[in-house]
């Protein structure tokens, strides 16, 4: 068997028996600092069960990470300048119709969990493990395509938002054949659709 299904199903099995086992006892965390030390637990399995076949190598990660901050730049731009084309026949644009304001009471919390560690380990599993095992099966589109979908069904339901951000984030890694631009570019995403209801008019 690949290693990466055998990971995969790892993976997959601690996430099921985490979420059943806060939902079933009283566990006094937060919900954030539960889903903080339950992605740097996958984190860890992944990487010291599959490194190799995860994603992580690259030629010069500094480079790729200075990638990932230029689409993000360019994808960021993007979507204001889309967003501010819309109002012109959507009364308050496009975006609102997407993205709301979250009201987070631990900020540091909430970024370290959804902005750094959170992202890692979805770009880890779902592009370093299953997207690059998917594409040694498939052709790139199918690939792209069927990765997008179960990463946007992971998040509860498929938004939009969640499945452009799988079509991209799977995009980047079959340009890069790493993580680390998805990896970026997915940080950069979750940030912005944080922080850009509070200092965007929507």
């Amino acid at each position: 068997m690949d290693r990466r299904i055998g990971v995969i199903l790892i993976v997959l099995v601690m996430e099921i028996v985490f979420r059943l086992s806060y939902t079933a006892f009283v566990i006094p965390l937060s919900p954030l600092l539960f889903t903080l030390g339950v992605r740097l637990v996958e984190i860890l399995v992944i990487l010291r069960l599959a490194f190799s076949s995860s994603g992580v190598r690259a030629r010069s990660i500094p480079r790729e990470i200075l990638i990932g901050t230029g689409v993000a730049c360019l994808l960021g731009a993007t979507v204001i300048l889309g967003d501010a084309a819309s109002r012109m026949f959507l009364e308050g644009g496009a975006l609102k119709l997407v993205i709301a304001k979250q009201k987070v009471h631990d900020p540091f919390l909430f970024f370290l969990t959804g902005c750094i560690v959170a992202p890692f380990a979805e770009e880890l599993f779902f592009r370093g493990l299953l997207y690059s095992w998917l594409r040694e099966r498939m052709p790139v589109i199918a690939a792209v395509i069927v990765s997008s979908l179960l990463f946007a069904g992971m998040h509860g339901f498929i938004s939009p938002v969640q499945l452009a951000g799988g079509l991209i984030f799977a995009g980047l890694y079959e340009w890069r054949r790493n993580v680390w631009a998805p990896y970026v570019v997915h940080a950069a995403g979750n940030f912005g659709i944080w922080i850009l209801p509070w200092i965007y008019p929507l």
